[in-house]
């Protein structure tokens, strides 16, 4: 409300509805510090008679003044009060001279106005920054670059250049934008890497600590590393499936947490990579003339080794299958993107 006090003011010139209209027509809903402190009449006809009122922001003391139309009730001229959010850069307002005991009034049209206070947008950056534990972030990044070169090397000392295709397995991939998003100081695409491989990260271990424990691989998603054509270099580039996540958490600890938009990202990542793991075969035939199960995210069959139920009720068309793996990895990045808001909320701080 606009404040009723005011002074010096003759009774005959000024009445409370001027403030109303001054309210209603002048100030915003949230100027409730503005407040009228003086009038004087311009006019000493009572058909021309107006009100100027000066109106001061009460925070900083600075005035402006409004002058209203008696007669019409409305205001007539102004000058925009600092942080009004109805002023204008271009603002046209009437100044009234008085020249040889005439009042007449000019028309001046300001280019630009200095505005006092700077509006500060809160928005937060869709993609975020790495703030915090720098040093740690850094040398995590330079670690996932060594790794991933190491497992490139390891992969084409045994299979030859198409050991390099191996990069687009998902669990694999995810090294890679593990080392550019703290290369392009962008969180969002480790969080991204998170939430295409926490979950199958997580069987990996279960599967591996369950084969140490009792011999046979339960699941079968991590057999592969008791096969007789894998080397000992591809086991040991292998175990980012246990370190990778935990890692990644820590690095975006204090840096904006996990990402609300990994999980649209995650999505987004799908289609591309299933096309090109589509590219190469299921079987490779290796220079020794052997052969090495490849089958690249498993795009043209489920992981041979995992079999039985429920892996039975697997579609096996190839038309059928390609629309359960969308589906499956749309459930899939689903699942894991409320699991990793819900471990991140209890374990991770924002900033």
């Amino acid at each position: 409300m606009v404040n009723k006090r005011v002074e010096n003011i003759n009774k005959n010139d000024i009445k409370f509805k001027d403030e109303e209209i001054i309210k209603q027509q002048y100030l915003s809903p949230d100027e409730n510090d503005f407040q009228v402190i003086s009038s004087v009449t311009t006019s000493t006809t009572s058909k021309n008679r107006k009100n100027k009122a000066i109106v001061e922001k009460e925070k900083d003391n600075k005035v402006h003044e409004i002058i209203i139309d008696n007669k019409s009730g409305s205001v007539i001229t102004k000058t925009p009060p600092p942080s009004s959010p109805k002023s204008n850069s271009k603002n046209e307002y009437n100044i009234e001279n008085k020249t040889n005991g005439k009042s007449t009034t000019t028309t001046t049209t300001t280019a630009t106005t200095k505005t006092t206070k700077t509006k500060i947008t809160n928005k937060k950056e869709f993609l975020g920054s790495f703030n915090n534990n720098l040093k740690f972030v850094r040398a995590s990044g330079i670690f996932m670059f060594i790794y991933y070169l190491t497992m490139m090397y390891v992969r084409y000392e045994h299979r030859g250049i198409i050991g390099f295709a191996d990069t687009l397995w998902l669990c694999n991939l995810s090294i890679v934008f593990g080392f550019i998003s703290i290369a392009v100081n962008k969180p969002i695409f480790l969080g991204i890497a998170c939430n295409c491989t926490l979950i199958v990260h997580a069987l990996w271990v279960v599967d591996v600590v369950a084969w140490l424990i009792t011999g046979s691989f339960p699941l079968g998603n991590a057999e592969y590393i008791s096969w007789p054509s894998i080397t000992w270099g591809e086991i040991f580039t292998t175990t980012h499936h246990a370190w990778f996540v935990p890692l990644s958490m820590l690095c975006l600890h204090r840096n904006g947490a996990y990402p609300s938009g990994a999980w649209s990202g995650s999505m987004l990542c799908v289609i591309p990579v299933v096309y090109l793991s589509k590219l190469f075969p299921k079987i490779l035939v290796l220079p020794d003339n052997s052969t090495f199960y490849l089958n690249i995210n498993m795009v043209h069959e489920w992981w041979s080794d995992m079999n039985g139920w429920p892996f039975s009720l697997i579609p096996n068309d190839p038309a059928q299958y390609y629309f359960f793996l969308l589906s499956f990895s749309l459930v899939l990045f689903t699942t894991a993107h409320f699991l990793m808001r819900l471990v991140c909320y209890i374990v991770l701080k924002r900033n």
